[in-house]
């Protein structure tokens, strides 16, 4: 399926459309302090779509996540993260985002504003955020690489669980820094 090329401000962009994520070449990603060291986690289990409008400013981005899939390659981690400590995957099934704006910021690079919902609790965010690509996919049907970035106060979401250490501070810090890399696949109608 050949699709027309479109370069906007120099970067040739992929066909405008609707997207679906590749699971198997996606990560939801976060990094947290844990003590001295750095904790690297994800979700496995999430669903939404792109849409890359015909200017970048027109697209937007629907994500919700599965809290209960959240790894860290520890059970006992991943147990206490699913716990009333901080995810209450109970009751709080899923975590979301929802974008509000895109705006182009130079070359591949832009920033990606919307609402992240976890625990109920809604507040907005900016991602920095930078296309890497488009191409054929192994099928034909045009896809697209991104990746974005953000960090976040947890607390702000009401994962405010800790313990104080006997050397001082923390065990767990407050900032967490959320790390996205996606690959999508144009969807057929």
């Amino acid at each position: 399926m050949a699709q027309a090329m479109r370069v906007i401000e120099g970067v040739e962009l992929p066909p405008a459309g609707t997207y679906g994520f590749d699971k198997a070449h996606t990560t939801i990603g976060f990094v947290a302090r844990h003590m001295l060291s750095k904790v690297r986690g994800r979700f496995t289990d999430f669903d939404g779509e792109v849409v890359i409008g015909d200017t970048p400013e027109d697209s937007s981005v629907k994500v919700t996540i599965g809290a209960a899939s959240v790894a860290t390659d520890d059970e006992r981690r991943d147990g206490h993260l699913r716990s009333d400590d901080f995810f209450q995957v109970e009751t709080y099934p899923t975590l979301a985002f929802e974008s509000t704006g895109v705006r182009p910021t130079g070359g591949s690079a832009f920033e990606l504003d919307g609402n992240l919902t976890i625990k109920d609790v809604t507040r907005p965010v900016t991602l920095q955020a930078e296309f890497s690509g488009w191409g054929p996919g192994m099928n034909g049907t045009p896809m697209a690489v991104f990746s974005a970035k953000t960090t976040v106060d947890r607390t702000e979401w009401d994962l405010t669980w800790n313990v104080a250490v006997e050397t001082g501070g923390l065990l767990v810090g407050k900032n967490v820094d959320l790390e996205i890399e996606t690959e999508l696949s144009l969807k057929q109608d």
